[in-house]
């Protein structure tokens, strides 16, 4: 009989890295995230399209996978963006 694994609770820190409103560019941004192995999620991924899209999804990333979220999505036009493509530069820099 196969012993009883234990699964360790991690917990994982993310940071706010983008702000944006299209279902259309929440695809486009998860397709290339995905393709570099970025570890994310997008808040409000679910609910936006209940509420017409008036609340902005927020690109969360793990915090250790800021600097290259970032550097991959900075050239990258979005369709539109909450506030007129609000991004959240690192706040080390200031």
């Amino acid at each position: 009989m196969r012993a009883k694994q234990k699964m360790k609770d991690e917990f994982i820190e993310y940071e706010l890295v983008l702000e944006f409103q299209s279902s259309g560019d929440l695809i486009f941004l998860k397709s290339i995230l995905d393709a570099e192995g970025i570890t994310y999620f997008v808040q409000g991924e679910h609910v936006a399209q209940f509420v017409y899209y008036s609340v902005p999804m927020r690109l969360m990333v793990k915090k250790e996978e800021v600097a290259k979220a970032r550097e991959i999505i900075k050239d990258v036009k979005l369709s539109s963006a909450y506030s007129g493509l609000r991004r959240f530069e690192d706040k080390s820099e200031e």
